[in-house]
């Protein structure tokens, strides 16, 4: 079994790379890709030590890229890139994502916005969390403490950090929408940007972003972006709409991933290897691939 969908502490996962190693390890996983977002730092730290030690299967460097497309905030797989010259890029591109003057803008932006919907919520708790890059979570977490909020905005958003993120915070239809795309590189430049660097590039989880016209959404970024293929296998996806995405990409020739997004205790049943417990993904998938495995 493999999972090519993993985060460490080097994005918003709780494990750190030798933790997920020797988890790894313990599952007999065969083969894994450590995907923080827009860093490569997981694979400049096991430059450090002798990964074989600590686990035996096959590593395939990863990385998730945050992009935009038509004003929607996606993310893409990369892997089997060279990360040594993404990672240049990374650090140029995103670093300007988290300095002090964008970060403030999205800050203002969603507190003004939260004000102006009347919700409820602690002002000291949400400048605490100002303090993190994810202070989204906590804006989140303060704002259900509220059961008035439900009512003032009683849109289908609530029942989890990813309902309130994906249906809310960036979904243009929602009252308490913010255009975050806009900070971030277009799909096609990061696209371009793997495939220079000798690696393959898939549209991540697709009915994760919890649109309302997936299937459209999955056209039209078929016709427009030079993906290689398409994640049709992930902790939240229902068989049906597995199946549809595993049709969808043998109809154009796409190449298959999978994974959990594994984050450790920052998200609740995305176990590592088994998801939910029944995500079983077959080595098979990578077979394809033609590209090379990480070494020392």
């Amino acid at each position: 079994m493999i999972d090519l969908h993993i985060h460490t502490t080097y994005s918003d996962g709780t494990a750190t790379v030798k933790e997920l190693l020797e988890k790894a390890e313990d599952l007999g996983l065969e083969v894994i890709s450590i995907t923080d977002y827009n860093t490569c730092k997981a694979y400049y730290e096991m430059e450090k030590f002798n990964v074989k030690e600590i686990y035996k299967g096959d590593i395939i460097v990863g990385c998730e890229f945050t992009t935009n497309f038509d004003n929607r905030l996606i993310e893409v797989l990369g892997y089997g890139f060279d990360y040594k010259k993404v990672n240049k890029y990374l650090i140029k591109k995103y670093s300007l994502l988290n300095n002090k003057k964008r970060f403030k803008s999205i800050y203002t932006e969603i507190t003004e916005r939260i004000r102006k919907l009347g919700l409820e919520y602690d002002l000291d708790i949400i400048k605490k969390a100002k303090k993190n890059k994810f202070f989204e979570i906590a804006v989140y977490e303060e704002l259900i403490k509220h059961e008035k909020n439900r009512n003032i905005l009683s849109e289908d958003i609530w029942d989890s950090y990813s309902d309130y993120y994906r249906k809310g915070i960036t979904n243009p239809k929602s009252k308490i929408f913010i255009n975050k795309a806009s900070y971030y590189p277009s799909i096609k430049e990061i696209v371009k940007l793997i495939h220079e660097n000798g690696g393959i590039a898939f549209l991540a989880h697709p009915y994760q972003y919890k649109f309302e016209d997936t299937e459209e959404f999955l056209d039209r970024i078929y016709n427009e972006v030079s993906l290689d293929g398409v994640e049709c296998f992930y902790t939240t996806f229902s068989e049906e709409q597995t199946n549809y995405l595993l049709d969808f990409a043998k109809k154009r020739n796409l190449l298959i991933s999978g994974g959990s997004d594994y984050h450790g205790a920052n998200k609740e049943n995305h176990n590592l290897d088994v998801g939910r417990g029944n995500l079983k993904i077959s080595k098979d998938i990578i077979n394809n691939y033609k590209i090379g495995k990480y070494y020392q």
